[in-house]
């Protein structure tokens, strides 16, 4: 196998995945896979067809997002109570274009400020953040913005929480 350097491994990982071409013909052995790797790459499948489910409680969302690598939507958002909460629940969250996503992401609402992800500042207020907590971007209700924006911020975070993971698992092949 031709001899890549640590930078050029991690930006192809990170671009994706690792790839060689045709005219390296040295390949190492490849392990065959445990019941565990089995097990979890059955399950990260699965999340790829998960339709969008919404917790009320952050323990269970975020369970969630770690096993199926998906990030957590986090809302502060009380629907009963509050206007604009109502307006996002039937123009973004009940929209048909967002309950035909699936593997998109995971929901936590509460109707307590959730100060920890910068949730707190009036309703409704939320953020994306990856599987172990991370803030990847704020996504609060703005009536301007339509459902497709929406997927699409919910699209860029998930594939941040995927490339994270694929950086992740080539260090830990490398040793690193």
């Amino acid at each position: 196998m031709k001899s890549l350097s640590l930078a050029m491994l991690l930006t192809v990982a990170m671009a994706g995945g690792l790839a060689f071409s045709q005219d390296d013909t040295e390949t190492a052995p490849k392990a065959k896979p445990t019941k565990e790797e089995l097990k979890a790459e059955r399950i990260k499948k699965q999340g790829e067809k998960l339709k969008i489910k919404w917790y009320n409680t952050e323990k269970e969302a975020f369970d969630e997002a770690k096993k199926y690598n998906l990030p957590v939507w986090v809302l502060y958002s009380n629907p009963a109570t509050c206007g604009m909460c109502r307006a996002l629940d039937s123009n973004i969250i009940n929209s048909r274009q967002l309950k035909r996503e699936k593997g998109l992401f995971i929901g936590y609402r509460s109707t307590s400020p959730i100060p920890k992800y910068n949730c707190n500042k009036g309703m409704p207020t939320g953020a994306v953040v990856s599987p172990e907590g991370k803030h990847l971007c704020n996504l609060s209700y703005n009536p301007n913005m339509k459902p497709e924006e929406y997927i699409q911020k919910l699209q860029d975070s998930r594939d941040t929480v995927k490339r994270e993971a694929n950086v992740a698992e080539t260090k830990k092949e490398l040793g690193m």
